[in-house]
């Protein structure tokens, strides 16, 4: 602000004798308000000078500069300067005003994300100011590129040409939003015509703290919409579906239901009942009873066995009963054919029958009767049945015992046959020992094995604090394997939960992988079959899964060219076989037992075999001939 001219106010002085002349008061009164008006002047300049600021505030103000000069001396002209300067003033006013509503009306267009007048689309921001607090920016990233980069651990599938090529990213915070790249950073933020940007997964990451992972498909293929509220944090999803407990009804209104609950009406996942004559929450206590009484006896005495036959702290375990026996066998025969060293093997039978016959194939075993005896000695008729569940508490105690003494444990159903060691694998592959299980892909996509759809009869436990847990979280969950009458569906419950809660490192190799195929390969994937029976594959294992029972499992081993075991050793004893008493410590039943070669015989024509059965039957109505 300019101050006001002096040499004005002098101009108006009168002069006067000091002698001859009176005093006027009326000069002094003057003389005293131009004094006080250069004061306030200098001191409006002087704040402006220490702050940036003016006085234009208080322009024509009744305490102004102008205000009190007008007052004080009215008899003067307005100032020029003061006008020019109230014209910018008020021309600055009318401008701030402007601005103000040109900065609403880009608030509004942001809000409902269309342009506003004279605002150019790649201004507009691709979520509202309505949900900022947890949606800022979004882009794309390859999801194969993103799963190789981190690798999650889940059976990823892979997304080339399916419809699921892209992964997407949303930006809960500005600050996460990538920064290496201006243009690409604005696109994330901003709208600017060309689509969600697609981005390297280092790239798309480079800024973010903390990264929620969220898996979806819709496997049932019903008109599904995922909701995401920006809320307090939740690691769990909440399922809402149209039913009353029935199928879907497009009718009805949507209410939460079970995460297994599936589109046609039932419920996967139900809570094991504690009433009634055969209370499941019953005979898992009795049975949790005889297991808390007897474990630290049980690991008094294995400890010397695991320590004599462990290799590098890690054992192959296996369980079995006398009804799936000849399986067992058949795994020893041709891993002794193929030159395999078994040694690292611990059996855990359900019987004596089924103990001799792997101490007859030289096998070391660990019969653990007050636990495993109750346990019928029957071989499943069916997958699912009274034998095949009871079997599945056996699959949980020649776990939980070796990792509770510290060992590591592959744990294999007795349908395999080895090509290469796995153990070998688990232990020096660089790439997975950060993972705390890891298990072969069972297959099925179902809603009962989500999310990871592992397969139970396959996998590598590390012995730590989180996997030790696990398996005796599992223990405790026993009730649940009884009522849903599968081991491998409460396993994969309790591995979403402790990876969320523990932080449990699960990895599920792909269910394409060509390391450790099963019936999935055998059943859906002829070609690769063909190439794993040429010898061209990089096989380590085969898992004859998903087979409804004992008898087709022999049939197909057979056809397939894997089956190492005389027809005399097939649902016998080991005393029926020898004729007498098993000798202790010899592994007497190898010689009548194992074939050197493998024993083939054609079955079926749609099934993967050795060389051609195209003459045989087929198992399955309307299949093709696999040769």
């Amino acid at each position: 602000m300019a101050s006001l001219p002096i040499r004005t106010a002098r101009e108006k002085l009168p002069t006067f004798n000091r002698r001859s002349t009176p005093i006027n008061a009326t000069p002094i009164v003057l003389l005293v308000n131009i004094s006080f008006v250069l004061l306030v002047c200098g001191s409006s300049y002087l704040a402006g000078s220490l702050w940036g600021r003016h006085s234009l505030e208080l322009h024509d103000a009744s305490l102004s500069v102008r205000g009190l000069f007008k007052e004080s001396y009215s008899g003067g002209a307005a100032d020029p300067e003061c006008e020019e300067v109230r014209k910018k003033w008020i021309e600055r006013r009318v401008m701030e005003e402007l601005q103000k509503h040109q900065d609403k009306l880009q608030q509004h267009a942001e809000s409902e994300s269309i342009p506003y007048p004279n605002h150019p689309a790649s201004q507009v921001k691709r979520f509202p100011y309505t949900m900022e607090r947890f949606a800022t920016g979004i882009a794309r990233v390859n999801k194969d590129e993103l799963d190789s980069y981190f690798d999650f651990g889940n059976p990823v599938e892979k997304g080339d040409g399916t419809g699921n090529e892209d992964a997407i990213i949303i930006y809960n915070d500005k600050r996460a939003i990538p920064s290496s790249d201006k243009s690409l950073a604005h696109a994330v933020e901003y709208n600017d015509g060309n689509g969600i940007p697609l981005l390297d997964t280092q790239t798309a990451t480079e800024n973010c703290d903390g990264m929620n992972v969220i898996f979806t498909g819709n496997p049932e293929h019903t008109a599904q919409c995922t909701a995401i509220i920006g809320n307090y944090e939740s690691y769990h999803i909440q399922r809402w579906m149209r039913t009353d407990g029935g199928a879907i009804d497009h009718n009805l209104p949507l209410v939460h239901v079970s995460r297994g609950f599936a589109p046609r009406g039932k419920s996967n996942f139900y809570a094991p009942p504690y009433d009634g004559k055969n209370s499941q929450v019953k005979k898992h206590w009795s049975m949790l009873l005889t297991f808390l009484q007897n474990v630290d006896s049980v690991l008094e005495d294995l400890e010397p066995i695991l320590k004599k036959v462990s290799r590098n702290n890690a054992v192959v375990v296996l369980t079995c009963n006398h009804g799936q026996s000849e399986l067992l066998v058949n795994f020893a025969c041709s891993a002794q054919a193929r030159g395999f060293d078994l040694g690292h093997v611990l059996v855990f039978p359900t019987d004596k029958e089924t103990k001799e016959l792997a101490e007859g194939l030289g096998l070391a075993t660990y019969y653990d009767e007050k636990n495993m005896g109750p346990l019928p000695s029957g071989g499943a008729k069916r997958y699912g049945d009274k034998y095949f569940t009871a079997m599945m508490y056996a699959k949980v105690l020649c776990v939980i015992y070796p990792l509770l003494l510290n060992y590591d444990v592959l744990f294999q159903d007795v349908d395999i046959v080895y090509f290469k060691d796995p153990l070998d694998y688990f232990q020096k592959e660089p790439s997975i020992q950060h993972f705390d299980v890891m298990f072969q892909h069972d297959g099925s996509n179902t809603i009962r094995y989500e999310p990871y759809s592992a397969n139970s009869g396959f996998y590598y436990v590390r012995a730590n604090k989180k996997s030790q847990y696990l398996f005796t979280s599992l223990l405790y969950h026993s009730d649940l394997i009884l009522t849903w009458d599968s081991h491998q569906q409460a396993l994969v419950q309790l591995l979403a939960e402790h990876s969320s809660l523990f932080g449990l490192n699960v990895k599920v190799f792909t269910r394409d992988t060509e390391m450790f195929p099963g019936g999935f390969q055998f059943h859906q994937r002829h070609q690769f079959m063909k190439k794993m029976l040429k010898g061209e594959t990089d096989t380590y294992i085969f898992h004859m899964s998903w087979t409804a029972s004992k008898k087709d499992k022999l049939l197909f081993l057979r056809q397939l060219g894997e089956w190492y075991v005389q027809d005399k050793c097939i649902e016998a004893s080991a005393s029926d076989i020898l004729g007498r008493a098993l000798p202790e410590g010899e592994a007497a039943l190898v010689a009548p037992c194992c074939s050197a070669k493998p024993i083939f015989s054609c079955h079926y024509r749609d099934k993967p075999s050795k060389i051609s059965c195209a003459n045989s039957e087929t198992i399955d109505k309307g299949n093709k001939s696999f040769w």
